[in-house]
């Protein structure tokens, strides 16, 4: 709890900086290789500028920073928010960049101008690529020398996304439609599943229990790339439940049932059980699912890129010679939720078990 109150999410940059969890250099370079010194991505690096702690209401987690103005090379101004892990992976590694204030310049601006940071960082990174290949220059670019790590260069190009200038009007619709916009292959450094830049997370990493399906979760999701997705029987329903409570994932809902269920229930007036609250989570699951379903979109047909799942495999550091089985992940999570492995279609019997009669009659006429 200390370390919440104290760092935030921020405290897991720099060891995920080399550990192959964060994204590098556009989901194709090597933390070890590609930014060896990751010093300005420690979390006491961040927690330097920060002036007060700050809390959702009543949240005893207390894991916000506000931050004091900035004096140095950045300008941003008094009571800006310290980036969370996301932000710092999404404008540090996947940027090859190291330095610090850039990092909380661009969290600024992208606040004040209602962007997520995680496609913005992963935009930034795709036009860093493009210049390194010579499928942007300067003159694209309005003279922004986008090379690797030119933190310099990551916030000038930020703020034209922001204000939709040049070729930050480009970038500004995400990464698939620009590269739709510019052409000259750079669609294969676009890295996005169904139009979708995604979390700051590795799939390749390999895990258990509800982490053990990470690449199917970024496709699998009715919105994909999400990084805070789940998928699988219980995953994909406890994360649903818990979103409608309003709670955070820092509660680590599924890990403490019968508190949560308590608090739940104090709080409501109601008499709800764990059971109760997982077929919850299941019904929203299957809704949102068979919405996209009516909508013609079948989740299977969005393409992964190779980057994202290891093909071909890196060839060094942490994930060397390492590819996710996402066919067998999602394969394994689609038996298990009762959804048609070609179709994705819910069965007729999971709709009814769920009281989705209405739905059922959608799907099975």
């Amino acid at each position: 709890m200390d370390s919440k109150h104290k760092y935030g999410t921020s405290i897991g940059t720099y060891n995920a900086a080399h550990s192959g969890d964060s994204p590098v250099k556009n989901w194709g370079g090597v933390g070890v290789i590609d930014v060896p010194n990751r010093s300005g991505l420690h979390q006491d690096a961040f927690a330097a500028y920060v002036e007060k702690g700050h809390n959702c209401w009543r949240c005893p987690y207390f894991c916000k920073g506000i931050l004091k103005a900035g004096t140095n090379e950045y300008k941003y101004t008094a009571g800006s928010h310290r980036p969370e892990y996301e932000t710092s992976a999404a404008f540090g590694t996947n940027c090859a960049n190291n330095n610090t204030e850039s990092i909380l310049m661009a969290n600024d601006i992208c606040n004040r101008a209602g962007m997520d940071t995680i496609s913005a960082g992963t935009a930034i990174a795709f036009a860093m690529e493009l210049y390194e290949n010579g499928i942007l220059t300067k003159q694209d670019t309005d003279g922004i020398d986008l090379k690797w790590g030119n933190h310099h260069a990551m916030v000038a190009m930020t703020e034209k996304l922001a204000k939709r200038e040049g070729l930050g009007d480009i970038l500004a619709d995400g990464v698939k439609r620009a590269a739709e916009k510019i052409g000259k292959d750079s669609y294969k450094f676009a890295v996005h599943i169904g139009g979708q830049e995604l979390g700051m997370h590795d799939p390749k990493i390999p895990g258990t229990g509800r982490q053990s399906l990470k690449a199917a979760r970024y496709l699998m999701d009715a919105t994909p790339g999400r990084h805070t997705a789940l998928f699988g029987p219980v995953s994909f329903m406890d994360q649903h439940f818990l979103n409608c409570t309003g709670l955070c994932h820092a509660s680590r809902w599924p890990d403490n049932k019968e508190r949560m269920v308590g608090i739940f229930n104090a709080v409501t007036g109601w008499n709800y059980t764990w059971e109760y609250m997982i077929k919850a989570g299941e019904r929203i699951a299957n809704i949102r699912h068979a919405f996209n379903l009516r909508e013609g979109i079948n989740e299977l047909k969005w393409p992964v890129h190779p980057r994202i799942v290891g093909k071909p495999p890196q060839t060094d550091g942490p994930l060397s010679g390492v590819t996710a089985d996402i066919e067998a992940q999602v394969y394994w999570g689609l038996g298990a939720l009762d959804w048609d492995r070609e179709t994705t279609k819910p069965s007729k019997a999971k709709l009814l078990s769920l009281d989705l009669d209405d739905v059922a009659r959608d799907l099975w006429p």
